[in-house]
């Protein structure tokens, strides 16, 4: 069979000290029992695992059976732009490391897999799709998802710049809000003489741009887009190589630096994703649903239907206010839209930065960590159980300002000094 001894025999089998050189390539150097390997041996395998230690009738008295991975809390928290470090051990059924060399270990990461709907756009493509879905432990199946040990720039502004540029945004619309509210009472001492006939062509004018400030009044209008400094790239964009596969040593791989990259352009599960969220909220539009807006826009009528009775009953903070002339009417309402408003103005910005990381990192949310054993040709014919890990990635985290401590109150001093003050009347 190609095979070459070179040893001790005993009734025309292989008993005793002797060097086996198999025709694959691999080689044996230990003791044989009845043929087998059996006693301490060294085997170098042709796939590169060597084992070093007792064998019983023909296989290492410990061989690793399945993968495990080292981490402290599952799932494993980590961060945006932070490179985290794996450790998996080779383990056998009695979850002892086996101290076996060069078994060929490969690390990938996957996303949830979704189900494309019939007669979607992606359903139509999924034939092209070369990636299978993977089985998990988890109740769900996974697609792979790009995973690196290349290093990500960090050229983009940082958090405290992006906090900044949102205040300065804020700070920007209260301006704004300051200016338009100046602008509408220099308005509004030309129009006292007005009468009630004007107030109703003011009101059916602000039912009919629900959605903004009313223009004449100066209120703030919503952009239609807000600038943003990143710049979207139509051409394709190369994926970043994976992490390359390692080899163990004593039983144990270690992976050091390691990112989950960037998704790539239409990315399918994260299509497939946002057709299933579409579809679950088209699907419960029919049920009656309160969120933000809709409270705003709630305390907007309900104050517009208490100044139709009393236009004089809001001041300028969107209170009642009795004492206040008809002529407050506009520009409370205007105040009552725009504080309404801007927190929708806030939420898109926010939305965009959101996004920017996005197109920086990796998404937020959860993903799927595997291990397998890609050793080829398997060891002894026999490849071990893969490993599963469930990763949380966040958003980085805020980097925490030192506070300035002030001068401190002493309460003694303050005393003393009040003593001398008192003294120095008496005198």
């Amino acid at each position: 069979n190609g095979d070459r001894y070179e040893g001790y025999w005993v009734a025309d089998k292989r008993h005793g000290p002797g060097v086996l050189h198999c025709a694959d390539g691999s080689i044996f150097d230990g003791n044989f029992d009845n043929d087998e390997f059996h006693g301490h041996g060294l085997y170098r395998h042709i796939s590169g695992v060597i084992y070093d230690g007792m064998w019983l009738k023909g296989f290492p008295a410990k061989m690793a059976s399945k993968l495990h991975i080292v981490v402290e809390n599952t799932p494993m928290v980590i961060r945006q732009g932070t490179p985290f470090t794996i450790t998996v051990q080779c383990l056998n059924d009695e979850n002892e490391v086996v101290g076996d060399e060069g078994r060929e270990i490969q690390i990938t990461a996957g996303f949830k897999y979704y189900q494309p709907s019939k007669g979607s756009a992606l359903f139509d493509m999924i034939e092209d799709v070369e990636d299978k879905p993977i089985d998990t432990p988890f109740g769900y199946q996974v697609v792979h998802y790009p995973l690196t040990n290349q290093e990500q720039e960090n050229d983009g502004p940082s958090e405290e710049d992006e906090e900044q540029e949102l205040s300065q945004s804020q700070t920007q619309l209260d301006l704004k809000e300051d200016e338009d509210e100046n602008q509408n009472n220099k308005e509004e001492e030309t129009k006292e003489g007005e009468d009630g006939e004007k107030l109703a062509e003011n009101e059916k004018q602000d039912d009919e741009k629900e959605d903004g400030v009313d223009n004449s009044g100066g209120g703030v209008e919503e952009p239609d887009e807000i600038p943003n400094n990143t710049t979207t790239e139509t051409e394709s964009v190369p994926l970043p190589p994976p992490v390359p596969n390692c080899r163990s040593e004593e039983g144990v791989c270690v992976w050091n630096e390691v990112y989950l990259a960037p998704a790539p352009p239409m990315y399918r599960p994260f299509v497939a994703m946002e057709e299933a969220e579409n579809d679950k909220k088209s699907s419960s539009r029919g049920k009656p649903a309160i969120n933000k807006d809709d409270r705003r826009s709630s305390i907007v009528s309900e104050q517009r239907r208490q100044t139709i009775h009393d236009p004089g009953n809001i001041d300028r903070r969107g209170s009642v206010n009795k004492d206040s002339s008809p002529r407050r009417y506009s520009t409370g309402l205007q105040r009552v839209v725009t504080a309404a408003k801007i927190p929708s103005i806030l939420d898109k910005m926010r939305r965009q930065k959101e996004k920017a990381l996005e197109e920086k990192y990796a998404k937020t949310g959860e993903y799927v960590l595997m291990v397998h054993d890609v050793t080829n040709p398997p060891f002894l014919g026999r490849t071990i159980e893969p490993a599963f890990l469930l990763l949380k990635l966040k958003r980085p985290e805020a980097k925490k300002r030192a506070k300035k401590e002030g001068k401190k109150w002493d309460t003694s001093q303050h005393i003393r000094r009040s003593m001398v003050a008192t003294e120095g009347l008496e005198d």
